[in-house]
């Protein structure tokens, strides 16, 4: 089980600036989803601990930028990132987000960033 972000902010800041680029007004390519998969890849985080930080930290911080009409696009600093997800946090339980289809609209390519986490722990192990 996971651990409240204000007592693993050294593990979960990394994996929050990551994830934070999805919720960006520019389009990833393969280069920034490499990166974001090593990134998780390196984090003491199962698969479903990613998806749960994913999308029930960054997510509820971040996902307006993805609705504005001129949304943020040059990346949010280390303070900001943790304040918006931390300010956001609700312990609580979701559904999945393969079940929201907003989610699934907006972050499909999470799952190419999943894949590449097990691939890259796979030729780590």
């Amino acid at each position: 089980m996971l651990q409240h972000p204000k007592d693993d902010m050294a593990n979960r800041l990394p994996v929050w600036e990551a994830c934070s680029e999805f919720y960006l007004d520019i389009e990833l390519d393969a280069s920034d989803y490499v990166r974001i998969a090593t990134i998780c890849a390196n984090s003491p985080y199962s698969s479903n601990e990613l998806d749960t930080i994913m999308f029930d930290e960054v997510w509820p911080a971040f996902s307006p930028n993805l609705m504005a009409v001129a949304g943020e696009w040059s990346g949010w600093t280390k303070d900001a990132i943790k304040e918006s997800i931390l300010a956001s946090f609700k312990s609580r339980r979701r559904l999945p987000w393969k079940l929201n289809p907003i989610k699934r609209f907006y972050c499909s390519d999470w799952t190419v960033v999943k894949e590449a986490v097990a691939n890259l722990r796979a030729s780590q192990a």
